[in-house]
């Protein structure tokens, strides 16, 4: 069995603070019976520092042979057998050394307790068989806890296995929006260079500024929805610097909508999407919006933008399809993504509910 080293560390301080505990109670349980029961305060202390240490030493050489000898997380009913045997060598294990000490303890003083009539033979099996059900409990007890300690590991590599998925997933989707976004700012740059210098080097310095906030929150998968404004802002005004008068734009967002946090170039994706499809076939001016408030636990954004929902709304672009993986990924089960026609506006909509998962 392959615990990490966490959950080993884990494992190991637990044992060693429980079985611990449990040799000092038994050792006292020990020297209070054997007081009651008319042996010396001496005598009684001996045995019991012995009982402790007899117990812990055991206890210890018995986790060492099941976790060499049986390492299925499951027992089968020869391994209950042999746990069973195991049992009784260590309780008569544990009577010999009680049953030494006890020899010793004979040469400098006599034993004067209830059971000093009995023989040294029937105090020794009548130990053995107190001890034996005691070391089998502790068996099938130290078998049931590292079975909990099994399932406590497979949960956390499952939850860094998903958490590992999902971040090589959003990479994935990060690789496919920049350079979408970086094909249509060239090709608006491109177009404009011999008809209007001017606003080709002023759409230049919006792309550099955009760029450099990609690449401060180039590791970041969640942040601000206020910093996602800002790097929107400067989209829309290298789409302003391009078309001009032709083009009004609105951005407004609550300050509590601001503060809220939200998955990195979540908005871009939506404003590339009503520039692609919304104004190709309506007459200029054109209007796009973007709006952000809460409503309770609830963050809702909308963009709109004038034009027609030609496809479906179930068949997405690539940008679109990202949003909503992203979405289900950060949000499971908590959000909701629309695309609707609203009068003469097309209008995406995101419903999220809570703070996004960020592992």
């Amino acid at each position: 069995m392959i615990f990490s080293k966490d959950i080993e560390t884990r494992n190991r301080t637990s044992f060693w603070t429980m079985n611990l505990v449990l040799c000092g109670l038994l050792s006292l349980i020990s020297l209070i019976s054997r007081i009651y029961l008319g042996e010396s305060p001496l005598r009684a202390l001996a045995l019991a520092v012995t009982a402790y240490c007899a117990t812990l030493a055991i206890l210890v050489l018995l986790r060492s042979i099941y976790r060499t000898r049986f390492s299925k997380s499951s027992l089968t009913l020869l391994e209950l057998v042999k746990i069973c045997l195991l049992s009784l060598v260590a309780a008569f294990l544990h009577a010999s050394s009680i049953a030494c000490v006890t020899r010793l303890l004979n040469h400098f003083t006599p034993m004067h307790w209830h059971f000093s009539q009995w023989t040294f033979h029937e105090r020794f099996y009548l130990l053995v068989i107190i001890l034996w059900p005691m070391y089998f409990g502790w068996s099938l007890g130290y078998f049931w806890v590292r079975a909990e300690f099994l399932i406590i590991e497979q949960e956390r590599l499952g939850r860094r296995e998903k958490t590992e998925a999902q971040k090589m997933e959003l990479q994935l989707l990060r690789f496919q929006l920049d350079p979408h976004f970086l094909f249509n700012s060239l090709n608006g740059i491109v177009s404009e260079i011999h008809s209007d210098p001017d606003a080709a080097s002023k759409m230049v310095l919006e792309l550099s500024s955009y760029l450099k906030y990609s690449l401060d929150h180039r590791g970041e998968m969640i942040s601000r929805l206020s910093s996602e404004l800002d790097a929107t802002a400067s989209y829309l005004r290298i789409q302003k610097t391009r078309f001009g008068e032709r083009l009004q734009t609105r951005i407004d967002a609550t300050q509590l909508a601001r503060s809220r946090k939200v998955p990195s170039y979540i908005l871009q994706p939506l404003v590339e999407n009503a520039f692609k499809h919304g104004f190709s076939a309506m007459p200029s001016p054109w209007l796009i919006e973007l709006t952000a408030e809460t409503n309770g636990e609830h963050l809702v954004i909308k963009v709109s933008n004038q034009g027609v929902l030609k496809y479906s709304p179930k068949v997405l672009g690539v940008g679109l399809e990202s949003v909503v993986g992203r979405l289900a990924i950060h949000y499971p089960e908590r959000n909701s993504f629309t695309l609707e026609q609203l009068g003469e506006f097309v209008v995406a909509t995101l419903n999220l509910e809570g703070e996004p998962c960020i592992e």
